[in-house]
């Protein structure tokens, strides 16, 4: 058996499962601790004074970091993040085939697929004919247009790719000197594993090193048993706070002062 086919044949089953396992436990470990308090008396307030505090709650970590925090804004949010994992995971085209794959409801999305490559991002602005293809999907034609040439897979991973590296750099002195606690172990770990997938699905997407089929399904392979692995990884690492600590979070902070409170 082949790393390709343990990837996609054997392994993808038991990361959904993991990932599930640990999403239960988050959840469970969360009511467990979930202690109910003294429900103050609501002040009634607008609703257009609650929606302007809701904007509010989730833009004010994003403000505070631009203007505190404005290497680590540019190396995590919006580097690693916003031009990084999150457009390259949800939107590079061969992704969104993956995912409409599983879950064909999400080849909707398909117009807004990101190409691979500079390459085939122009294709889209010169190209006289649509490209024939025996699958149910284009790479090229989506809505991006000439944004293309520099909106596609090489520039985005290239971007994730620096701002991942960045991101394990600067916590080596801080885990060195031991100044702040936050920084564990399993930082580096995490990090490195998603540095590990992005490179492969470069180079596969390149067909690094070898064009030869047998190279290029083995690089794949990699590529794919990072991204399991990390999957079942997730919800023990710091990149979960995305869901726990900022969008769950910053909800509740919400609801419990604006919303209950009426602050």
């Amino acid at each position: 058996m082949t790393v390709y086919e343990f990837a996609v044949y054997e392994m993808l089953p038991a990361a959904v499962l993991g990932f599930a396992a640990g999403m239960v436990y988050r959840i469970v470990r969360y009511l467990s601790v979930y202690k109910r308090t003294v429900r103050p008396r609501r002040r009634v307030r607008s609703v257009g004074h609650s929606l302007v505090h809701l904007i509010k709650t989730f833009a004010y970590p994003i403000y505070f970091s631009i203007k505190e925090e404005k290497i680590m804004f540019a190396s995590g949010l919006l580097g690693l993040h916003i031009l990084g994992v999150i457009p390259l995971l949800f939107l590079f085209s061969h992704h969104v085939t993956w995912w409409a794959y599983y879950f064909p409801p999400y080849g909707a999305l398909k117009r807004l697929a990101i190409p691979p490559s500079a390459t085939s991002g122009a294709l889209t602005v010169t190209a006289p004919v649509t490209p024939a293809s025996g699958m149910s999907g284009t790479f090229v034609n989506t809505i991006w247009g000439p944004l293309t040439v520099v909106l596609n897979g090489d520039v985005l991973a290239i971007i994730a790719i620096v701002a991942t590296a960045f991101k394990v750099v600067e916590k080596i002195p801080r885990k060195v000197r031991g100044k702040v606690s936050y920084v564990r172990i399993g930082d580096f770990v995490a990090l490195l594993l998603l540095l590990f997938i992005l490179i492969t699905g470069f180079m596969a997407t390149q067909h690094l090193p070898s064009g030869e089929i047998g190279v290029y399904k083995t690089v794949l392979g990699l590529h794919i048993l990072g991204a399991e692995l990390l999957l079942m990884l997730l919800p023990f690492t710091k990149f979960f706070h995305f869901v726990f600590g900022y969008w769950y979070g910053k909800l509740h902070e919400w609801y419990d002062l604006t919303w209950t409170r009426g602050v």
